[in-house]
């Protein structure tokens, strides 16, 4: 098929344009049609009207003695009334036997027109119009008897001198509407192997994809180019939900590991650490104890404010590990305070410049919203410190009636972001794909926008009231 009957606008002027031009041209036949029945009516009254009017002058003619009864002086009295032809009909005259009397051609004078159409109907006493077959053509012939004669009056017409060239076309509107016919047939057959079947075969892939066939979509299904290009859009969508599918797969697995490598972590802090301190706190307060028993009571006090230091670092301790679990400032204080609590935490760790930027009021958002964009900005903060090498970090929070937006900004070195998402975790940048995942799950958008050497920005914005929430 040639690439230019693929296109959808040739197709659609095959299935609108067309049969619509064909359905016009229908119209304006059958307008022609009846156009030319009406100038046929209207000129067979004429010429019947003027055949009445000669026979009214020859019968004067007749009763007053001008003219002869066999005709003789005729031609000499009628030319100068009508002259040799009524442009562009034809007046005849002939007697009962069907002998010319009078005829424009000098030479048909005395011819038979015996078989003539309209002298046997003049015969029996009749006037009218017929349509009848003459030598050069069909012909329009008005006819009538003459009162007191056997005499016959007819007008003879060519049919195609009524109407104009344009106009005689309408002989051909049978064949121009079975031409239509077979054209918007063949044009419908063409649709239908070119855009119905191709979009049905293609419904029917994409529902093969719902199920779980992936092969479904893969299946040719031909067809106009414009089905062929949304046929490979959705193939290639087809392979990025894969993709996505294989990504979140990783991803998973990677929060996984990641869970466990924390409880794995936590365990061996409380073990080393808060575990540890309480058994030296138990074995020095057993120590304080015997001391007591002793009445060595300042030793016993010495031991036992060493006990209170070292139970309020075990405290700080546990307060540390708690914060890394659940950050407490987000409920206590809320997102701001807790937020910037992180920044300074951060800049205690780091000799790079952190900057926290509140731009106007915040309004308060869902729990679940406040800890996502905490986290978030967590995990911006520890992939600016820790991976993009940068020395200048900043932390932008606002809030307006649409809700909540968080920025954290880096000069660090940055990277080559992928076209997809799902590439991120073949990269092995799970932390994103977290910042993704937390956005998209409380009806946010997250925006990333980073280049090799030119830092990195990542940007969200959540909705106050989360669907989810």
């Amino acid at each position: 098929m040639p690439r230019w009957l693929r296109s959808l606008q040739v197709q659609l002027f095959l299935w609108a344009v067309l049969p619509v031009t064909f359905a016009l041209l229908a119209l304006a036949f059958t307008g022609v049609y009846a156009h030319q029945r009406a100038m046929r009516d209207f000129v067979a009254g004429r010429d019947l009207a003027l055949a009445r009017l000669t026979a009214r002058i020859l019968e004067d003619g007749l009763a007053h003695g001008t003219i002869a009864p066999d005709g003789g002086g005729l031609a000499a009295w009628i030319l100068p009334l009508v002259g040799p032809s009524v442009d562009p009909a034809t007046l005849v005259i002939v007697d009962g036997e069907g002998r010319v009397l009078f005829h424009p051609d000098p030479q048909r004078v005395g011819a038979d027109f015996s078989g003539a159409p309209g002298v046997a109907e003049v015969r029996a006493g009749q006037e009218g119009v017929v349509l009848a077959e003459g030598e050069e053509g069909p012909l329009l012939v008005a006819f009538t008897p003459l009162r007191g004669a056997d005499w016959a009056v007819l007008v003879e017409e060519p049919v195609e001198g009524l109407i104009g060239p344009i106009l005689r076309l309408s002989g051909l509107a049978p064949v121009v509407a079975v031409a239509a016919g077979l054209i918007s047939l063949l044009v419908l057959a063409f649709g239908w192997a070119t855009i119905v079947r191709p979009l049905r075969s293609l419904a029917q892939a994409a529902e093969g994809v719902s199920w779980g066939d992936d092969s479904a979509i893969a299946r040719p299904v031909g067809g106009v180019q414009e089905v062929r290009d949304l046929h490979r859009a959705l193939a290639e969508m087809v392979e990025r939900l894969r993709g996505y599918e294989a990504g979140m797969r990783d991803y998973l697995g990677a929060v996984s590991r990641g869970q466990e490598a924390e409880r794995a972590r936590l365990a061996r802090e409380l073990h080393d650490g808060p575990v540890q301190a309480l058994i030296a706190l138990g074995q020095q307060a057993e120590m304080a104890r015997r001391l007591l028993a002793r009445g060595e009571v300042d030793r016993a006090t010495a031991l036992m404010e060493s006990l209170r230091q070292q139970g309020m670092e075990t405290v700080d301790e546990l307060r540390r590990l708690i914060s890394a679990l659940r950050p407490p400032y987000l409920e206590d204080l809320g997102f701001l305070s807790a937020v910037e609590a992180l920044v300074r935490e951060a800049a205690s760790r780091t000799d790079a410049r952190l900057e926290f930027i509140q731009e106007g009021p915040v309004p308060r958002c869902d729990p679940e919203v406040e800890l996502a964009a905490y986290r978030i900005a967590q995990e911006a903060l520890t992939n600016a410190l820790q991976h993009a090498r940068a020395q200048r970090i900043t932390v932008r929070v606002r809030g307006d009636e649409k809700g909540l937006f968080l920025a954290v900004e880096d000069d660090g070195v940055g990277f080559t972001l992928p076209p997809r998402p799902d590439l991120l975790t073949r990269q092995g940048h799970f932390g994103l794909v977290g910042m993704q995942e937390r956005a998209t799950r409380l009806g946010g958008r997250l925006t990333i926008e980073t280049a090799p050497g030119r830092g990195t920005r990542i940007a969200v914005r959540f909705p106050v009231h989360s669907p989810v929430a």
